[in-house]
């Protein structure tokens, strides 16, 4: 099986909780280790519990590459595939015996893009990942552990009742080698039809961005204020957003983006008196595409509160970032304005966040907040967040048995294994055979390492340390 770190493609729910996870160094399922897994070719894959029917859908001659993700959980698969129109009917006819009681086709203009095939969005390898249509489908238990987390289950608790199931899902890109008017869907699929042509524009028009904005608590259309950011990273790390385009919507709510230009963009909607939302992350190429991008606003529930050492001191300059934002309905809402610094006196406060549940977390270098975020109910004021202060490690690795591999990891993990909630995780040693972890909770860790892409046979014996507030430790591995 062949590896590759993670890579974000969107923002959604799943990326904006690994970007979190890795941001604060959490280990969510012990094994993950923050990688996105796949690889090439149409070596048929065990079924890892799928649904009946799922395996024939997934493992076919036409499938080029797969991956599996998210990171921190893992159990979505992805298949995807090159083939013509009498390949692609016969995965419809096996799509159709998959035991789920909803299962969806959704087409689209143009030609496919594999995300295995060119992680980095390499120019050179666009032709060699282009695709014809992916499947995609979930182990129904890891579906359930991540609905119970994203969607209002605080303490993730695995018994928590989780309503519905998965559904499983073909994308079809009509612009390659499978011709639509040629398909046969048979009966029990859902079709979604997201081609320019059936939402009345032409291929002529290009990328058209459209959508309605909602009040969420009467669903009555909101006129409001629609921006294009584009989304600029810095050498030095970081983004800078530049606003490329502006559209105030009707009095229907409803507005339309024509020929939207290349580029990598944020969507973010506004109106008076309502959080600003980030209604859509997305990559424009020059090629004829239908974006929908709906959004329902609410009204604010502000908070505030303050941070503090264990001395009950303010702490200045923490990060306070929130997560798991859901509004009184128990819907998610990306907020646009996710995090805030705290002043010198250790204050934070936001009226950016709608009425409902949220979770706080915190970061402030050479310090930590073990365990779970802090759930709260909004509005809320006089919120305290306690941190203590954290340990750090710095690894050596030394080769004296074997040669340098190219890569080799480090992997972390507390004393007794990781549950959520822990502290834990890998990297990569750099050229000079370190690496430094930092922001550690207190406690006994156990520390494992071997060569990155490498197998469990060439993994170092487990080493214990024991590290304290306050403290950099010191550690060389003998590599196996």
């Amino acid at each position: 099986m062949n590896f590759s770190s993670l890579q974000l493609v969107s923002v959604n729910k799943w990326s904006l909780g690994w970007v979190l996870a890795l941001w604060l160094g959490l280990v969510m399922p012990a094994s993950s280790f923050a990688l996105i897994t796949g690889g090439e070719g149409n070596e048929p894959l065990h079924d890892p519990g799928w649904p009946k029917g799922a395996a024939e859908v997934f493992n076919v001659q036409a499938r080029v590459a797969y991956w599996e993700g998210p990171p921190f959980g893992g159990g979505q698969y992805t298949a995807e595939c090159k083939g013509d129109t009498a390949a692609f009917n016969a995965v419809l006819v096996n799509f159709a015996q998959i035991d789920a009681k909803v299962k969806k086709l959704t087409i689209h203009d143009g030609i496919g893009a594999s995300f295995w095939l060119n992680l980095n969005g390499e120019e050179a390898k666009r032709k060699q990942a282009e695709i014809d249509w992916t499947f995609t489908v979930w182990i129904p238990e890891s579906w359930k552990r991540g609905q119970r987390y994203q969607r209002g289950g605080f303490q993730a608790k695995d018994d928590e009742p989780i309503d519905g199931e998965p559904v499983p899902e073909l994308h079809l890109y009509t612009g390659g080698q499978v011709h639509w008017a040629d398909v046969k869907v048979p009966t029990g699929i859902t079709v979604v039809d997201e081609r320019l042509e059936a939402h009345g524009h032409q291929l002529t028009d290009g990328t058209v961005v459209e959508g309605q904005v909602l009040d969420i608590d009467t669903d009555l259309p909101l006129a409001a204020h629609v921006e294009f950011q584009l989304i600029k990273p810095q050498d030095k790390g970081g983004y800078e957003y530049e606003t490329v385009r502006q559209i105030e919507t009707a009095a229907d709510g409803k507005w339309v983006s024509k020929s939207t230009p290349p580029g990598w963009y944020q969507v973010v909607v506004s109106a008076p008196g309502y959080v600003t939302i980030m209604a859509q992350h997305m990559i424009v190429k020059e090629e004829p595409l239908w974006v929908g991008v709906n959004a329902a606003l609410a009204k604010p529930g502000p908070i505030s509160g303050i941070v503090v050492d264990g001395d009950g001191q303010p702490l200045a300059g923490a990060t306070v970032r929130i997560d798991t934002l859901l509004t009184s309905k128990g819907q998610g809402y990306p907020a646009l304005a996710d995090e805030m610094l705290t002043d010198a006196n250790g204050r934070f406060s936001t009226d950016q966040l709608p009425r409902g549940k949220a979770r706080l977390w915190v970061h402030k270098e050479g310090y930590c907040r073990p365990g779970l975020g802090l759930p709260i109910d909004t509005p809320a004021s006089d919120i305290q967040l306690e941190m203590q202060k954290s340990a750090a490690l710095e690894i050596v690795v030394e080769f004296n048995k074997s040669p340098r591999p190219s890569g080799y990891v480090i992997m972390i993990e507390p004393e007794g294994g990781s549950v959520v909630g822990s502290w834990g995780g890998s990297g990569n040693i750099d050229p000079a055979n370190q690496i430094t972890f930092k922001n550690i909770p207190p406690g006994r860790y156990v520390l494992k390492s071997r060569p990155n892409p490498g197998s469990t046979n060439e993994e170092t014996e487990p080493v214990t340390v024991e590290l304290k507030g306050g403290e950099t430790r010191p550690l060389t591995i003998e590599a196996k």
